[in-house]
């Protein structure tokens, strides 16, 4: 029996510390820059992977920020949740608990550490407490998948998942195993239960290195259509059965500086994804683009046998994508 390979798009919406802790002149960047990410009078962020996802009819999971309201107030990230809502899109949390300090007297004093695997199991289960309460305010019906921020995550993380009825963890991502994400105990690259959480890896694949192939994450910013593209061609011979594509909100903006007072369009990131979209959509027989929240609504697991299995990658796709980067760096200076 033929079975589909799950694919799911995956965008973290999230606002930036822009060096505030560095340089007392700063401020942290909101909306405008990082999220709908404005150029003149157009917009790059969130509206625009919309819109292009909208034209190929294909279902996008938004993973949202929600402690920079630490900063922000309110307003600032409810009106992300209004617009992904109002255009019919899921919303799932995500969490940098760096963004607490604006909540302190003295913000650079620190107390509150960059990861929230910094913290044990009661901690960090009353911070994605919080956080959920503060989806469920702005609208978000029943937050079921979670996302640390800088995919660092440990086992304590999945309990405190757990505890909080968060039954689906998006952390792991092999490239960063280690520092960040510290799911040391786990080898895997496709969905699998542990814990009682279903945990769904950022898709890796194997690329050629000088000192022997290394994990490369399928971020869309860092690499090529023709990457991702051999990568899906593989998913079914290689029994890989849900890959998870990574996007940012700020994923199709370039910037030169930490408060994004000089950017442009990243043209190629924008057309590398409309052909991701396309190609998707022509293989549909092949392909079912769906969202996380998907999984628990339809009572559908798939653990594959071979959890752990990275497509390899040659060596010219590679150089293909290098070629590419360095053409896009010229061109923004």
């Amino acid at each position: 029996m033929f079975m589909k390979v799950n694919v799911f798009i995956t965008v973290d919406a999230e606002h930036s510390i822009g060096g505030a802790f560095s340089d007392p002149t700063l401020n942290p960047v909101g909306n405008d820059k990082r999220i709908f990410g404005k150029i003149g009078n157009k917009e790059y962020g969130i509206p625009l992977i919309i819109e292009i996802a909208r034209r190929y009819d294909l279902p996008l999971t938004f993973f949202v920020e929600v402690f920079s309201k630490s900063y922000f107030g309110e307003d600032e990230t409810k009106k992300v949740c209004d617009y992904i809502l109002d255009k019919g899109y899921e919303i799932q949390l995500h969490l940098h608990p760096l963004f607490l300090n604006f909540g302190r007297p003295n913000p650079k004093e620190l107390f509150y550490e960059a990861t929230i695997n910094s913290y044990n199991e009661d901690t960090q289960a009353e911070m994605i407490e919080a956080g959920k309460d503060i989806l469920i305010r702005y609208g978000v019906k029943d937050p079921i998948a979670f996302r640390a921020g800088g995919f660092a995550a440990d086992l304590n993380t999945l309990i405190a998942l757990r505890r909080n009825g968060i039954l689906i963890d998006s952390s792991y991502n092999r490239r960063y195993l280690g520092f960040p994400c510290k799911l040391n105990t786990l080898d895997i690259n496709d969905l699998y239960k542990v814990m009682g959480v279903l945990e769904l890896p950022i898709t890796n694949f194997i690329e050629f290195s000088w000192l022997g192939g290394r994990p490369k994450p399928l971020d869309i910013n860092g690499v090529s259509f023709y990457e991702i593209k051999r990568v899906l061609e593989m998913a079914p011979i290689c029994e890989l059965f849900n890959i998870t594509i990574l996007m940012h909100s700020f994923s199709f903006i370039h910037n030169s500086d930490v408060q994004y007072w000089k950017v442009r369009p990243r043209w190629g990131v924008i057309r590398r994804f409309e052909k991701l979209c396309e190609y998707l959509n022509n293989n549909k027989e092949i392909f079912n683009v769906r969202t996380i929240g998907s999984l628990i609504q339809e009572n559908l697991i798939v653990v594959n046998k071979s959890p752990n299995v990275m497509p390899r990658l040659p060596f010219l796709l590679s150089m293909v994508r290098l070629i590419e980067q360095a053409k896009e760096r010229l061109n923004f200076f």
